[in-house]
């Protein structure tokens, strides 16, 4: 289902968040319009900001928000049912932006779990401090049941990184720092592998995926030369 949106009254929101944006010291473009005035967008920057932010809405109400480094853009896809909700994802997404690392990431398996009663698969990533487990949904579940179909040819890839975020959204959401890590536990079956984490403050972490996913060799190769004697696998 699509949501027309009066664009003329989102660029006022807008412009009330570009003063505001202003005022704070940030660097703010005007509204920015579309050949056909179909979409509008906004950039937005700081010096102390490791990446610049620009937000675009177009009349269907499908946005864009994209954080840009000189490396290259990382893209994210929103659905803005109303002015409320274009007001809700400028605010957040500035927020946001002065958070974001973009980081090189390696996605393990995108049929992860958080156990054997968290039935929601989520993706797996392998960043260069830790580990990132996302949920992802019921409908990716039903989709991604017949496997991942991942391989250890998958390329790293660019992703805006935001610890907060991740953990705020979901209680299954986990961000793994290798520096924590006081012992693992890699594990291996026939239909399903994981891995065991205890912190050095004593939390534990479960992560299960499918064994035919590549994250186990790949997490042992990543693990081993961290942890030594503490990894059992």
């Amino acid at each position: 289902m699509t949501h027309d949106m009066d664009l003329n009254e989102a660029a006022a929101r807008l412009e009330s968040h570009i003063r505001a944006w202003r005022a704070e010291g940030l660097q703010v473009s005007d509204v920015l319009w579309s050949r056909d005035a179909g979409a509008l967008a906004v950039q937005i920057e700081s010096p102390s900001r490791q990446v610049q932010l620009t937000v675009e809405l177009h009349g269907a109400g499908r946005a864009r928000v994209f954080f840009l480094s000189a490396a290259e853009p990382v893209g994210e896809r929103h659905r803005v049912s109303s002015l409320d909700a274009w007001s809700a994802l400028l605010t957040q997404s500035v927020a946001r932006a002065s958070r974001v690392r973009l980081v090189q990431a390696r996605l393990l398996t995108s049929t992860c779990t958080t156990g054997w009663l968290d039935w929601i698969h989520g993706e797996l990533w392998l960043l260069p401090e830790g580990l990132l487990r996302i949920r992802s949904g019921l409908l990716t579940t039903l989709v991604n049941s017949g496997g991942s179909g991942l391989t250890t040819r998958d390329p790293y890839r660019l992703i805006a990184h935001d610890a907060e975020t991740v953990l705020a959204a979901h209680p299954t959401n986990k961000v793994i720092s290798f520096a924590g890590m006081g012992a693992a536990r890699l594990h291996g079956g026939v239909t399903t592998s994981g891995l065991e984490v205890v912190m050095t403050d004593g939390t534990h972490h479960k992560l299960l995926w499918p064994s035919w996913d590549p994250a186990r060799r790949l997490l042992r190769e990543r693990l081993l030369p961290l942890l030594g004697a503490r990894l059992t696998h």
